[in-house]
């Protein structure tokens, strides 16, 4: 091996050990829990596993999973704050179905629609709404 190769081989080595890419997901819900809403949940599991960062944002029927004392929700929810993911819920599906901040889980954060297109247009790499 010539002394050209060993260094081409050393610097991909120490570039391949030094560079961490972390992406920065945003994965918005609008499937209830018992609809198959479970699947940015456990894409997200999946995201974070791999060390992306990741914000869940629940629109429509997705919001009844973050309501205190819903089975399906509370599991999903639980699982998500062990994850150290973000959770949003959209304020005016929200108020659609009647769900008050005193009715949402803690770990649950109510957000609007201009923190949902400052996410999708600068604070993400990538988005996938489901």
């Amino acid at each position: 091996m010539s002394l050209t190769e060993s260094i081409n081989d050393f610097i991909l080595f120490s570039i391949r050990k030094e560079v961490i890419f972390l992406a920065q997901y945003v994965l918005v819900e609008s499937k209830g829990p018992q609809n198959g809403g479970q699947y940015s949940f456990e894409l997200a599991k999946q995201l974070r596993e791999l060390k992306h960062n990741v914000t869940i944002y629940l629109v429509q029927d997705a919001v009844f999973a973050a309501r205190k004392r819903f089975e399906a929700g509370e599991k999903l929810i639980a699982e998500a704050t062990a994850q150290n993911l973000t959770l949003l819920a959209d304020e005016i599906s929200l108020r659609q179905r009647g769900l008050t901040k005193e009715r949402l889980s803690d770990a649950i954060r109510v957000s609007n629609m201009d923190e949902l297109i400052d996410l999708l247009l600068e604070k993400s790499d990538k988005a996938i709404w489901h």
